[in-house]
């Protein structure tokens, strides 16, 4: 059987459990597994730009935010921001003044930059999995992964017929894929091996 969409995923499940009878709330189950992945998963993949145009040095977090990965301000000349602490921010600009931004921090929803400027802001950040529906019915991690997304779903789905030892089953091949696509990340995001400097023999 092949995983390819949202509909393949739910009769792969239903096959899974040899049960017919758990239709209507198989979606909660990829639900609630497309959870535990967002809270796992910080991979390439999910890395997404966009851009921020503040507002009294202020700008609201992209809805999909999970974790920062880089913020540009794209003045006259590109600068890259650092990231601080809420309080290390506040404690160094207590007025806001008005000047070309050094750096930035993460407050609630908002991002806040100092010293305050509205020129807009380039992010980099990893974005929450899309979330499979009946509208959307594939995305990158089930493309690339629906084993994991098969796996994941059957621990919630066992938790769900109460059945704790395969849940444990699937919970530890779920966890083990976690780990196996977070290694392949890291392969992919570097050189295959080291680069040594010096002479060649």
């Amino acid at each position: 059987m092949s995983i390819t969409n949202y509909t393949e995923l739910q009769s792969a499940i239903a096959a899974w459990m040899i049960r017919s009878d758990l239709t209507s709330v198989i979606p909660d189950f990829i639900a609630l597994f497309e959870a535990t992945a967002n809270r796992r998963l910080r991979v390439r993949q999910q890395e997404t730009a966009t851009s921020l145009t503040p507002s009294s040095g202020t700008a609201t977090l992209p809805t999909d935010y999970l974790a920062w990965r880089r913020m540009t301000w794209n003045g006259a000349t590109a600068r890259e921001l650092e990231y601080v602490h809420p309080t290390y921010l506040r404690a160094m600009y207590p007025t806001a003044p008005s000047d070309i931004p050094r750096m930035w921090t993460v407050e609630g929803s908002s991002v806040l930059v100092r010293p305050v400027d509205d020129t807009a802001l380039s992010f980099l950040y990893y974005a929450k999995v899309p979330a499979l529906s009946g509208s959307a019915t594939t995305n990158w991690l089930l493309t690339a992964h629906p084993d994991l997304y098969l796996f994941g779903s059957l621990v919630e789905a066992q938790a769900y017929v109460i059945d704790p030892e395969k849940a444990a089953l699937w919970k530890l091949r779920r966890d083990e894929l976690f780990d196996e696509i977070v290694r392949l990340d890291a392969k992919t995001q570097g050189p295959a091996a080291p680069r040594v400097m010096g002479a060649t023999p």
